[in-house]
Parts: structure tokens; sequence; C-alpha cells
């Protein structure tokens, strides 16, 4: 079916997207440790990051259960 291809295809997608923001995440953590941010900035940035992540991740779930994908 068409349809099971593109939620495929997005469930691809999300696990690309979880995996960038991981990173991002990372590296925001060495620009903290750096000095190169301050506590305030870093806090706000981790936040948004962190809140993306539950997003992706929350989406992820519900493409697993419909493709059949168990971990």
């Amino acid at each position: 079916m068409a349809g099971d291809k593109n939620v495929e295809k997005e469930y691809k997608r999300l696990l690309k997207e979880r995996d960038r923001l991981v990173d991002e995440l990372q590296k925001l953590k060495k620009r903290y440790e750096s000095g190169e941010l301050n506590e305030e900035a870093y806090k706000r940035n981790r936040y948004d990051i962190e809140r993306q992540i539950v997003e992706v991740m929350d989406r992820i779930t519900q493409l697993k259960f419909l493709l059949g994908v168990s971990d």
C-alpha cells in the first residue's frame, strides 16, 4: 500500500531528525562548557531542543505502532 510506504518514509525521516537533534544537543553542551554560551542561553536552547526531541519521539512511537515495529 502507498500509505504504508509513506508511513515508513516518515518514520525514517523522524529517526534522522531525532539523531540530528541529539547531535545538536551535544554540540550545545560543548559550547556551554567551553564558555561560548552563558547559562541562561544554554538552558533556554537546551529546553527548546529537548522539547523538539520529545515531539519527534512521540511521533516515532505512533509510527512504530502503525508499522508494527518493536524495539
